[in-house]
């Protein structure tokens, strides 16, 4: 995932120190939340990141949270939180939950979103390269899958009835002139009638 953010967080939080007790209560919950991510107490992150009652941190906490979900493997709570991140942060928030949405549906293999997910990140930000690899990448698996050639049916056995390999044979037979219609043992009323 990428940093861009941790700055913005840092300034945030001296804002708050200056502003007031509460705020700076749930500022200091959204670094704390950060401290135990990049130290890898994963859990201890998340309760800090959700022990944050302002709404205005929400895109913030939404965005963070995510990023703790995605390493922990919960992708379809990290894919929710950076939609919501996306939409409701600021612009470089936006951008960045963007980015890592791309990510998270680029390795699940949902080619189309992460292209969708890349394309809002660069819309945001045109100079972002990593975006606008991922948007490559995106767009190159994408095609790919879609032009594949589907995989060969396997070959069926010859010993069920009316499997592929029989039709072959009959077909072969008629085509060689070695079988006519109408001649046979079941037209000669003691085989079967099929």
């Amino acid at each position: 995932m990428r940093g861009g953010l941790r700055l913005h967080l840092l300034v945030a939080s001296l804002v708050s120190v200056l502003s007031g007790c509460s705020v700076a209560g749930d500022f200091g919950a959204v670094v704390e939340g950060n401290v135990r991510f990049r130290r890898g107490d994963l859990e201890a992150a998340a309760a800090s990141y959700l022990s944050v009652r302002r709404p205005s941190l929400a895109p913030v906490v939404d965005y963070d949270l995510a990023n703790t979900w995605a390493v922990l493997g919960e992708t379809k709570a990290a894919d929710e939180l950076y939609s919501k991140a996306a939409r409701g942060g600021e612009k470089r928030l936006g951008g960045d939950a963007w980015y890592n949405l791309g990510l998270l549906r680029l390795e699940g293999g949902r080619w189309g979103e992460a292209w969708a997910a890349f394309r809002e990140a660069l819309r945001i930000d045109p100079r972002d390269d990593a975006a606008r690899r991922g948007l490559e990448i995106a767009w190159r698996a994408w095609k790919k899958e879609k032009t594949a050639v589907p995989p060969r049916p396997a070959p069926a056995s010859g010993a069920s009835f009316g499997g592929v390999s029989q039709d072959l044979r009959l077909l072969r037979r008629l085509e060689t002139g070695v079988w006519r219609p109408g001649s046979g043992p079941s037209q000669s009323g003691g085989g079967n009638d099929w």
